[in-house]
Formats: structure tokens, C-alpha cells, sequence
């Protein structure tokens, strides 16, 4: 006769249960882990930032931008910008570096609805350019832009050839104000969309055609300064000596305050306005918990690109 085997254990083999009830062990490891995140790593971020405050150096920290919209100067067929220019600083995205703590805002010939009277893009040049039409005396570019909140105008510049000028208006009204700190500023504080007038202007259409690749601006998100600890060294090499010298090289601490920090990016020291290129980067995030950054730095010549950037 056969017997169902359902339910039926192997005779000598018992089921293991595994044992659910903490141990001491367990609960001392969890509390040194919870006090070890909670306590330690905020007190030791801390001391980092109470460190740096007393010798401290203030800087501005230059992050490359990595995402948006492509330069003109890019070049598909050879996956590369061009090492000169000034609409992305050689990086290939429009605006190339962003400021920690801003916000940055570039007009250029890639800008979305844009509106063009009696103006063309020159495609010929690298980065791509706006001039006046064949047969025009005047013409103008127009922009609509979104501004943060509590606008704090840090940077406004024009890169052009020739009589260009810049207005502004809010997008409800038919008012232009000359562009400036005080206009942007005003206007914002009425409303969060405003139009840029770029106009171009020449004499006769005998003359060359005025032009400009873009305006740039940049706000002010944290008035917040950024400190840096770097040992005392000699002086400086410049592109004076830097044939005889080569690249000075040196240390940087800086705090948590930078959330990243990547060789891609830069930083300038505000005492003497030296720049200062990343070359390595050890991030000190214990538990994963950031508390610091050590960094290994290069000076940067006068006649690298990453001096042009506002």
C-alpha cells in the first residue's frame, strides 16, 4: 500500500529556525552606528568648518556644467568645442562653468524662442554668431526669461563687436529700461518673466555689420562665502616665469560646504585672485556622511581658458 508522504519529516534532520532575538552585541553595534551618525560625524563636520573659519580663505568654486544645452562651437564630426571659446569655455555646454551658490543664464544663438528682426545667425564662425541683414541699418534680438526669486544681480556681460545694446521690460508692459543690476533687479521684483532686447546698429549698410555671440548673466542664490584651507607657499608662478618653473602644485581643505567637488571643476582665491585647478580629489565621508574634501591643486595661468570665465 503507498503512503502519502506529505507532512512527513526526514527521520535525524530537525529544522533550523533562525534565531530572531537581538543579541547585546547587536544593540551595542547599533547604538555606537546611530551615535556615530547622529553625534560624532556632525560634531567632526563641525570642527572642520570651525577650522578652516580661523585661518580661512575665501574663495569662489567654479563647477563644470555637464548637462544643457550644446555649444555652437561643437563640433559633432570631431566631438569636440572649440578650445577658445567663450559662449562654454571650451566645455562643450552652453555656459561651461557655474559659480557654487548662482545661477547663470546665457543668451546665445542656441536659446530657445528666440525672436530675430532684421537679424540672421552666422553659422560660418565658431561659436555661431547674430549680425544684422544684408541691406539693414538697425535690428534687434529678443529673449524671454525666467529670473529666480529675490534676484541678486552678481554678473552682466556682453561679448560683441561693434554698437550693440541691451534693454529690458517686463513682459506685460511696453516700457524698455536700459539693462542693468537696478533694472533687472526692479523689474523682477514685479514680475518673474522679462524680455531682453540685443539691438544691433550701423551707420550705413556700407559698414560691417555689428555683432554678438551672447549675453551672459549670472544671480546670486547664497550669500554664503565659501572658506578653503591651503598651506603658506612661496610666490606664485605666472606666464611670466612658466617656462623656467613649470605649474605650481599644492594642497586645498575645504569643508562640506562644496557638496561636490570633482577635478573637472576650479576655484579662485579671492585674496590675491589666483586660480586654482583640481587635479585630485579624496572625499572624507565616513558612514558616508560628508565631512571634508582634500584636494591636490594646480595653479592656472593667465593664458588658460578657465581665467576668461566672469
Amino acid at each position: 500500500m503507498l503512503r502519502s508522504t506529505r507532512n512527513i519529516r526526514p527521520i535525524g534532520i530537525e529544522r533550523l529556525e533562525r534565531q530572531t532575538t537581538a543579541t547585546p552585541t547587536d544593540i551595542l553595534i547599533d547604538n555606537v552606528h546611530d551615535i556615530a551618525i547622529h553625534e560624532m560625524l556632525p560634531s567632526i563636520r563641525q570642527q572642520s568648518q570651525n577650522a578652516v573659519s580661523v585661518d580661512r580663505i575665501v574663495i569662489k568654486f567654479y563647477q563644470q556644467i555637464n548637462v544643457g544645452r550644446l555649444c555652437s562651437c561643437y563640433k559633432k564630426e570631431y566631438d569636440s568645442p572649440e578650445s577658445n571659446c567663450l559662449v562654454c569655455f571650451a566645455v562643450g555646454r552652453v555656459g561651461g562653468y557655474n559659480v557654487f551658490g548662482t545661477q547663470i543664464e546665457v543668451i546665445d544663438t542656441t536659446y530657445p524662442s528666440l525672436t530675430l528682426v532684421n537679424t540672421v545667425i552666422d553659422d560660418n564662425v565658431w561659436p555661431w554668431k547674430f549680425k544684422l541683414i544684408e541691406g539693414a541699418i538697425v535690428g534687434y534680438v529678443e529673449a524671454l526669461i525666467d529670473v529666480p526669486s529675490m534676484v541678486d544681480v552678481n554678473v552682466i556681460k556682453l561679448y560683441n563687436l561693434g554698437t550693440v545694446t541691451t534693454s529690458i521690460r517686463n513682459v506685460n508692459s511696453t516700457a524698455w529700461h536700459r539693462l542693468n543690476r537696478s533694472s533687472l533687479t526692479s523689474l523682477s521684483a514685479i514680475s518673474k518673466q522679462l524680455v531682453i532686447r540685443i539691438g544691433l546698429t550701423r551707420k550705413t549698410i556700407e559698414n560691417d555689420s555689428p555683432y554678438f555671440t551672447h549675453l551672459y548673466l549670472r544671480y546670486n542664490l547664497i550669500n554664503k562665502n565659501i572658506y578653503a584651507d591651503m598651506p603658506k607657499i612661496g610666490e606664485f608662478t605666472n606666464t611670466d616665469n612658466f617656462a623656467l618653473t613649470g605649474l605650481q602644485t599644492t594642497q586645498a581643505f575645504i569643508t562640506s560646504s562644496i557638496p561636490i567637488c570633482r577635478v573637472q571643476d576650479f576655484f579662485k582665491d579671492l585674496r590675491n585672485n589666483f586660480y586654482w585647478k583640481i587635479t585630485n580629489v579624496v572625499e572624507n565621508a565616513p558612514l558616508g556622511v560628508l565631512t571634508s574634501w582634500d584636494l591636490e591643486v594646480r595653479s592656472v595661468e593667465s593664458f588658460e581658458i578657465y581665467r576668461q570665465i566672469p
